[in-house]
Protein backbone atom coordinates (compact mmCIF):
# COMPACT_ATOMS: atom_id res chain seq x y z
CA UNK A 1 0.00 0.00 0.00
CA UNK A 2 1.76 3.54 -1.19
CA UNK A 3 1.67 5.80 2.29
CA UNK A 4 1.95 9.56 1.58
CA UNK A 5 3.19 11.17 4.89
CA UNK A 6 2.17 14.74 5.11
CA UNK A 7 4.38 17.33 7.65
CA UNK A 8 3.22 20.59 8.21
CA UNK A 9 6.27 22.79 8.79
CA UNK A 10 6.91 26.41 9.43
CA UNK A 11 10.09 28.48 10.17
CA UNK A 12 11.83 25.55 11.37
CA UNK A 13 14.55 23.75 8.77
CA UNK A 14 16.40 21.95 11.89
CA UNK A 15 13.35 20.04 12.93
CA UNK A 16 12.27 19.30 9.01
CA UNK A 17 15.95 17.97 8.27
CA UNK A 18 15.69 15.78 11.95
CA UNK A 19 12.38 14.18 10.39
CA UNK A 20 13.67 13.91 6.62
CA UNK A 21 16.97 12.02 8.43
CA UNK A 22 14.58 9.92 10.71
CA UNK A 23 12.20 8.76 7.59
CA UNK A 24 16.08 7.71 5.77
CA UNK A 25 15.31 4.85 8.82
CA UNK A 26 11.79 3.54 8.39
CA UNK A 27 11.18 -0.33 7.81
CA UNK A 28 8.53 0.34 5.73
CA UNK A 29 9.49 1.70 2.36
CA UNK A 30 6.32 2.31 -0.07
CA UNK A 31 5.84 6.20 0.75
CA UNK A 32 6.39 9.58 -0.49
CA UNK A 33 6.53 12.59 1.87
CA UNK A 34 4.76 15.85 1.61
CA UNK A 35 6.08 19.21 3.06
CA UNK A 36 2.73 21.45 4.34
CA UNK A 37 4.99 24.48 4.39
CA UNK A 38 2.75 27.26 5.93
CA UNK A 39 5.49 29.91 4.82
CA UNK A 40 7.09 30.17 1.70
CA UNK A 41 10.84 30.48 2.69
CA UNK A 42 14.22 30.03 0.83
CA UNK A 43 15.51 28.47 3.94
CA UNK A 44 12.93 25.19 3.32
CA UNK A 45 13.91 25.66 -0.21
CA UNK A 46 17.03 25.16 0.35
CA UNK A 47 16.58 22.38 2.33
CA UNK A 48 14.65 20.37 0.15
CA UNK A 49 16.84 21.21 -2.84
CA UNK A 50 20.18 19.81 -1.30
CA UNK A 51 18.38 16.96 0.51
CA UNK A 52 19.31 13.54 -0.66
CA UNK A 53 16.44 11.60 -0.12
CA UNK A 54 15.57 7.75 -0.56
CA UNK A 55 11.87 8.90 -1.14
CA UNK A 56 9.87 10.96 -3.53
CA UNK A 57 9.23 14.61 -1.48
CA UNK A 58 6.84 17.13 -2.78
CA UNK A 59 6.77 20.83 -1.16
CA UNK A 60 3.93 22.72 -1.38
CA UNK A 61 4.17 26.40 -0.03
CA UNK A 62 2.12 29.61 0.37
CA UNK A 63 2.42 33.19 1.23
CA UNK A 64 3.06 33.81 4.94
CA UNK A 65 -0.07 35.60 5.71
CA UNK A 66 -1.27 34.30 8.94
CA UNK A 67 -1.64 30.60 10.20
CA UNK A 68 -3.12 28.40 7.43
CA UNK A 69 -2.25 25.36 8.41
CA UNK A 70 -5.25 23.67 7.78
CA UNK A 71 -4.79 24.72 3.86
CA UNK A 72 -1.20 23.67 3.10
CA UNK A 73 -2.59 20.40 4.73
CA UNK A 74 -5.58 20.39 2.55
CA UNK A 75 -3.32 21.14 -0.72
CA UNK A 76 -1.14 18.22 0.24
CA UNK A 77 -4.06 15.88 0.21
CA UNK A 78 -5.14 16.68 -2.65
CA UNK A 79 -1.30 16.32 -4.16
CA UNK A 80 -0.83 12.76 -2.60
CA UNK A 81 -0.70 9.85 -4.98
CA UNK A 82 -1.20 7.35 -2.13
CA UNK A 83 -3.85 5.34 -0.48
CA UNK A 84 -3.58 6.10 2.98
CA UNK A 85 -2.54 9.33 4.82
CA UNK A 86 -0.57 9.91 7.68
CA UNK A 87 -0.02 13.22 9.37
CA UNK A 88 2.65 14.17 12.01
CA UNK A 89 3.49 17.38 12.75
CA UNK A 90 6.79 19.67 12.01
CA UNK A 91 8.41 18.85 15.56
CA UNK A 92 7.80 15.39 15.57
CA UNK A 93 10.25 12.63 14.90
CA UNK A 94 9.31 9.13 14.05
CA UNK A 95 10.71 6.16 15.32
CA UNK A 96 12.08 3.98 12.97
CA UNK A 97 9.18 1.69 12.41
CA UNK A 98 6.30 4.36 12.65
CA UNK A 99 5.14 4.15 9.11
CA UNK A 100 5.16 0.37 9.29
CA UNK A 101 3.07 -0.11 12.41
CA UNK A 102 0.85 2.40 10.92
CA UNK A 103 -0.01 0.77 8.04
CA UNK A 104 -0.41 -2.72 9.64
CA UNK A 105 -3.07 -1.59 11.93
CA UNK A 106 -4.45 0.35 9.38
CA UNK A 107 -8.12 -0.53 8.56
CA UNK A 108 -11.19 0.37 6.19
CA UNK A 109 -13.25 3.09 8.21
CA UNK A 110 -10.73 3.32 10.91
CA UNK A 111 -8.53 6.19 12.08
CA UNK A 112 -5.40 5.88 13.65
CA UNK A 113 -4.87 7.81 16.89
CA UNK A 114 -1.42 7.35 18.49
CA UNK A 115 0.80 9.96 21.23
CA UNK A 116 4.38 11.01 21.46
CA UNK A 117 7.50 11.34 23.73
CA UNK A 118 7.00 14.61 24.96
CA UNK A 119 10.86 15.91 25.17
CA UNK A 120 12.82 18.53 27.65
CA UNK A 121 14.55 21.52 26.67
CA UNK A 122 18.55 19.59 26.82
CA UNK A 123 17.43 16.80 25.24
CA UNK A 124 15.54 18.69 22.28
CA UNK A 125 18.66 20.61 21.91
CA UNK A 126 20.53 18.00 21.65
CA UNK A 127 18.56 16.60 19.30
CA UNK A 128 19.02 19.70 17.07
CA UNK A 129 22.68 20.08 17.84
CA UNK A 130 23.56 16.73 16.63
CA UNK A 131 24.99 15.61 20.29
CA UNK A 132 22.27 12.81 19.88
CA UNK A 133 20.39 11.14 17.16
CA UNK A 134 16.56 9.54 17.18
CA UNK A 135 17.41 6.70 16.20
CA UNK A 136 20.11 5.97 19.06
CA UNK A 137 16.92 7.61 21.55
CA UNK A 138 15.09 4.85 20.03
CA UNK A 139 16.98 1.53 20.33
CA UNK A 140 18.20 2.54 23.53
CA UNK A 141 15.43 3.90 25.30
CA UNK A 142 15.30 2.19 28.73
CA UNK A 143 19.72 2.38 28.68
CA UNK A 144 18.69 6.19 28.18
CA UNK A 145 16.16 6.56 30.72
CA UNK A 146 17.82 8.50 33.31
CA UNK A 147 19.31 11.32 30.94
CA UNK A 148 15.91 11.45 29.37
CA UNK A 149 13.83 11.72 33.01
CA UNK A 150 16.25 14.54 34.08
CA UNK A 151 15.10 16.77 32.00
CA UNK A 152 11.58 16.86 32.79
CA UNK A 153 10.42 14.10 30.23
CA UNK A 154 6.63 14.05 29.98
CA UNK A 155 5.07 10.78 28.74
CA UNK A 156 8.31 8.92 28.93
CA UNK A 157 6.09 5.66 28.90
CA UNK A 158 4.85 6.38 24.67
CA UNK A 159 8.32 5.77 24.49
CA UNK A 160 7.49 2.21 24.75
CA UNK A 161 6.94 0.52 20.91
CA UNK A 162 5.48 -3.19 20.75
CA UNK A 163 4.77 -4.91 17.63
CA UNK A 164 1.08 -4.86 16.58
CA UNK A 165 0.59 -8.31 16.58
CA UNK A 166 2.28 -9.22 19.80
CA UNK A 167 -0.13 -9.98 22.91
CA UNK A 168 1.30 -6.99 25.07
CA UNK A 169 0.04 -4.67 22.40
CA UNK A 170 -3.35 -6.20 22.04
CA UNK A 171 -3.53 -6.10 26.06
CA UNK A 172 -2.72 -2.81 25.99
CA UNK A 173 -5.28 -1.65 23.35
CA UNK A 174 -7.61 -3.56 24.57
CA UNK A 175 -7.77 -1.40 27.88
CA UNK A 176 -7.46 2.01 26.20
CA UNK A 177 -10.67 3.52 26.09
CA UNK A 178 -9.68 7.12 25.88
CA UNK A 179 -8.80 7.40 22.04
CA UNK A 180 -9.16 10.69 20.03
CA UNK A 181 -6.97 12.40 17.40
CA UNK A 182 -4.56 14.40 18.04
CA UNK A 183 -2.89 15.81 14.20
CA UNK A 184 0.51 15.04 15.22
CA UNK A 185 0.19 11.20 15.15
CA UNK A 186 -2.93 10.05 12.89
CA UNK A 187 -3.70 8.42 10.00
CA UNK A 188 -6.61 6.94 7.58
CA UNK A 189 -7.72 5.87 4.39
CA UNK A 190 -7.37 9.02 1.95
CA UNK A 191 -10.73 8.22 0.68
CA UNK A 192 -12.44 8.78 4.50
CA UNK A 193 -10.61 12.13 4.49
CA UNK A 194 -12.29 13.23 1.11
CA UNK A 195 -15.03 12.22 2.01
CA UNK A 196 -15.30 14.87 4.91
CA UNK A 197 -13.63 17.14 2.62
CA UNK A 198 -10.92 17.55 4.59
CA UNK A 199 -9.58 20.07 7.27
CA UNK A 200 -12.03 23.02 7.66
CA UNK A 201 -10.08 26.01 7.01
CA UNK A 202 -13.35 27.93 8.33
CA UNK A 203 -12.28 27.47 11.67
CA UNK A 204 -10.87 31.22 12.33
CA UNK A 205 -8.48 30.52 15.07
CA UNK A 206 -6.40 27.57 13.40
CA UNK A 207 -4.72 24.88 14.59
CA UNK A 208 -6.85 25.24 17.64
CA UNK A 209 -9.00 22.65 18.20
CA UNK A 210 -8.87 21.30 14.19
CA UNK A 211 -8.24 17.61 15.12
CA UNK A 212 -11.49 17.44 17.77
CA UNK A 213 -13.37 18.82 14.65
CA UNK A 214 -11.86 16.51 12.25
CA UNK A 215 -12.68 13.81 14.46
CA UNK A 216 -16.48 13.97 14.65
CA UNK A 217 -16.94 14.65 11.27
CA UNK A 218 -15.13 11.19 10.37
CA UNK A 219 -17.40 9.57 13.11
CA UNK A 220 -20.65 10.99 11.19
CA UNK A 221 -19.55 8.97 8.37
CA UNK A 222 -18.96 6.06 10.35
CA UNK A 223 -15.14 5.89 10.56
CA UNK A 224 -14.16 4.90 14.02
CA UNK A 225 -11.32 5.64 16.30
CA UNK A 226 -8.23 3.37 16.99
CA UNK A 227 -5.77 3.56 19.46
CA UNK A 228 -2.01 3.21 18.45
CA UNK A 229 -0.49 4.28 21.68
CA UNK A 230 2.76 2.01 22.58
CA UNK A 231 2.88 1.23 19.02
CA UNK A 232 3.73 3.60 16.34
CA UNK A 233 5.72 6.39 18.03
CA UNK A 234 7.23 9.80 18.03
CA UNK A 235 9.68 12.14 19.33
CA UNK A 236 8.22 15.60 20.05
CA UNK A 237 11.07 18.19 20.08
CA UNK A 238 10.24 20.86 23.24
CA UNK A 239 9.05 24.59 22.32
CA UNK A 240 6.98 27.25 23.90
CA UNK A 241 3.52 27.05 23.94
CA UNK A 242 1.28 29.52 23.02
CA UNK A 243 -1.98 29.78 25.06
CA UNK A 244 -5.22 29.45 22.90
CA UNK A 245 -7.84 29.05 25.61
CA UNK A 246 -9.81 32.23 24.43
CA UNK A 247 -9.52 30.60 20.63
CA UNK A 248 -9.95 27.04 21.68
CA UNK A 249 -13.47 28.02 23.69
CA UNK A 250 -14.53 29.85 20.53
CA UNK A 251 -13.71 27.37 18.20
CA UNK A 252 -15.74 24.64 20.57
CA UNK A 253 -18.85 26.39 20.25
CA UNK A 254 -18.55 26.93 16.53
CA UNK A 255 -18.10 23.12 16.06
CA UNK A 256 -20.62 22.63 18.17
CA UNK A 257 -23.30 24.93 15.73
CA UNK A 258 -21.87 21.99 12.65
CA UNK A 259 -22.43 19.10 15.03
CA UNK A 260 -26.05 20.29 15.66
CA UNK A 261 -26.85 20.82 12.17
CA UNK A 262 -24.88 17.79 11.21
CA UNK A 263 -22.36 19.14 9.10
CA UNK A 264 -19.68 16.71 8.58
CA UNK A 265 -18.12 18.22 5.31
CA UNK A 266 -15.71 20.87 5.82
CA UNK A 267 -17.41 24.52 5.00
CA UNK A 268 -13.78 25.31 3.57
CA UNK A 269 -11.84 22.22 2.66
CA UNK A 270 -10.51 19.99 0.08
CA UNK A 271 -12.93 20.69 -3.04
CA UNK A 272 -11.31 24.52 -3.38
CA UNK A 273 -8.67 22.58 -4.83
CA UNK A 274 -9.65 20.29 -7.36
CA UNK A 275 -10.86 20.96 -10.41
Amino acid sequence: MKVSLIIPTYKDTVALKLILDALEFQTYKNFEILIAEDDDSIETKLLLKNYKSSYEITHYSHENIGNRKPKAVNNCIVLSKGDYIILIDGDTIPFTTFIEYHVLLAEQRKALCGRRVNLGDKVSADLRNNIVTAFNLEKNYLRNYLYLNKDNIRHYEQGFSFHPYSKIYNFLAKNNKNVHIVASNFSCFKSDILEVNGIDESLPFAPSRDDTDLEWRLEAIGVKMKSIKYCANLFHLNHERIDRKNEDEKNRLIIKQKQEKNEYKARKGINQYVS
